[in-house]
């Protein structure tokens, strides 16, 4: 009996040694399979981590060639696919863009790792980039616009920018004036520098114009490799001229006619001038890509339309002109917002004025004014108001005195004692007389006026075709020749009182017309030296960003090589995981 009882003891220790063996056994297959486990997760987190990073460097791949298209051939870039970081690598990634519109594009990323034919890691975005900010006009001086302007773009003005137009954008300016749609920021605030292209940066691509400073009726280009069109002194454009490639113009350019229209070749400026850009009336002109102005730009309110697709830089200030109908091309840079009525006028239209800073001013008058030994200024006047102060026209900067060529209304004559009277003045090489009118002239309907000196006898005044009985008259033979002219300024006097009204069809002649040729005004007299018709219909003009057409390479101070474009930065606006 107490050899059996041993016997099973030692096959219960037995299977007591077994159950302990089995045990551990299996704690040990269970660690050895989770630390598999948790090294096959680790892995697979680095190599997500890798192609993330690979996806996200492919959106900034594309976000570089956006902004710098120079080397792409087409309007953007539409992405590619096989790309790599590291050459060699078995890393790839795919790129797809589409245009949203000119400010947003869409950016579609795919990234892989490839081994043994086989994909075994990816990762993916979808991202929305802007670009912002993008200048579509850029004007060096404080410039004033109306309401027949429209710009799709951000704007920068180096003075204050006075707004009547309308803008789907931001405004980068030292002060404004009106409303904008978008935010009114400080100059310092735009991350975009003022292209720097000059008149030497092209010679290798010059095509050369003949000396006939008028060119019409052409079509000149395109060319490969792309060719500049350069004229050294002024050019008028005279209609039909279609240029493809650059114009450079080491002067001014005029515009007439209609069909004109520049496109720029690949990383140039569709225009460089260094004087002035005149629009002159019933013009047109079409600008494909970048075009730069060192001077000013000067539209005529009775301009057919001036349409930017790409940018604008302007060195000096943008100015709109009423048109000259004496074939003197005479430009009066009309300031403020002045309305231009399509009709009411005395035949046509008129401009009408608000009486509080509304002018218009022929600031080269003192070139064809000074020296005349006689002289008619001829006008139509429709005032709001009677019994004020309200300047007609004045020639020289405002002084109170009454001593330069000069009209107004006048409330209370200061020697002839009449009331809402006329005042007139002039000054020549002699001295300078005054004339007051008879009282009660003062009316809100249409009324002409004409004031004429001539050498050696006194002004006179004609109200709707009648020579004027004045009450006063300081000099009735003054002599000598026409002096002290500054400026040609309609709207304004020398008294405080802006013109509040309308006016129309202003015409003056070189010399004292005879009394039945005053009224009414007779067309093809001689001594005509400017005639502004006022019935135009305010000028219009378009400025409409598209980044891609601006790209240009340009030469920096240094002598190397530099990429622009017209977009100053941009941001991801999105970006979500595939």
């Amino acid at each position: 009996m107490i050899a059996v009882k041993r016997h099973r003891d030692k096959g219960a220790v037995l299977i007591v040694v077994l159950l302990i063996v089995m045990t551990i056994t299996v704690l040990s297959l269970g660690y050895l399979s989770g630390s598999d486990v948790e090294l096959a997760v680790g892995s697979n987190m680095i190599l997500h981590t890798e192609m993330d990073y690979t996806a996200e460097s492919a959106l900034e791949h594309a976000r570089g060639l956006i902004r710098n298209p120079q080397d792409i051939s087409g309007d953007y870039w539409t992405g590619a696919s096989g790309q790599q970081l590291v050459a060699g690598s078995d890393d790839y990634y795919d790129v797809t863009v589409s245009k949203l519109s000119e400010r947003t594009y869409r950016i579609i990323t795919d990234a892989y790792r490839v081994r043994g034919g086989e994909d075994v890691g990816r990762s993916g975005f979808e991202a929305e980039l802007t670009l912002d900010p993008i200048i579509a006009l850029w004007v060096g001086n404080k410039t004033t616009f109306s309401d027949q302007i429209t710009i799709n773009g951000d704007v920068y003005c180096g003075g204050v920018f006075t707004n009547g137009s309308t803008i789907d954008g931001d405004v980068f300016s030292v002060g404004l004036d009106g409303n904008i749609t978008g935010r009114h920021m400080a100059v310092s605030e735009l991350s975009l520098e003022w292209p720097r292209v000059t008149a030497g940066d092209f010679t290798s691509h010059y095509t050369v114009v003949s000396s006939d400073p008028v060119i019409s009726g052409v079509n000149i280009g395109p060319y490969d490799p792309v060719r500049v069109v350069r004229r050294s002194g002024n050019l008028l454009i005279d209609g039909n001229v279609t240029i493809d490639g650059m114009l450079l113009v080491e002067g001014d350019l005029r515009i007439s006619g209609s069909g004109n229209s520049i496109t720029g070749g690949k990383n140039l400026p569709a225009l460089l001038v260094t004087g002035d850009l005149i629009v002159s009336g019933n013009s047109e002109l079409n600008i494909f890509g970048l075009g730069v102005v060192d001077g000013d730009m000067k539209i005529s309110s009775n301009v057919v339309d001036v349409n930017v697709l790409g940018s604008m830089f302007v060195g000096g200030s943008i100015e709109e002109f009423a048109t000259d109908s004496s074939g003197n091309e005479r430009i009066a840079v009309v300031n403020g917002i002045p309305t231009w009525q399509t009709s009411g006028g005395i035949s046509g239209g008129a401009i009408e004025m608000d009486g509080i800073d509304d002018t218009v001013v022929d600031y080269e008058a003192s070139g064809y004014l000074n020296g005349l030994s006689g002289i008619t200024v001829s006008l139509w006047v429709k005032s709001d108001v009677v019994n004020q102060d309200r300047g007609i026209f004045f020639t020289s900067e405002p002084s109170g005195s009454d001593e330069e060529l000069g009209l107004r209304y006048d409330i209370a004559g200061a020697f002839g004692h009449g009331s809402k009277g006329i005042k007139a003045s002039i000054r020549t090489t002699s001295g300078y007389a005054q004339i007051e009118s008879s009282s009660n002239v003062h009316t809100t309907a249409w009324q002409h006026l004409a004031l004429v000196w001539q050498s050696g006898s006194g002004l006179k005044l004609y109200i709707n075709g009648q020579q004027n009985s004045l009450l006063y008259n300081s000099d009735p033979n003054l002599g000598g020749t026409v002096f002290g002219v500054e400026k040609f300024m309609l709207g304004c006097g020398t008294k405080i009182g802006y013109w509040d009204g309308m006016m129309d069809d202003v015409r003056i002649y070189n010399r004292a017309l005879d009394a039945n040729d005053v009224y009414p005004p007779v067309e093809g007299l001689n001594g005509l030296v400017s005639h502004w018709k006022l019935d135009d219909r305010g000028a219009r003009a378009s400025f409409n960003i598209a980044p891609s057409r601006t790209a240009i390479i340009h030469w920096t101070e240094i002598g190397s090589s530099k990429n622009w474009i017209s977009a100053g930065g941009s941001f991801f606006r999105s970006i979500e995981r595939k």
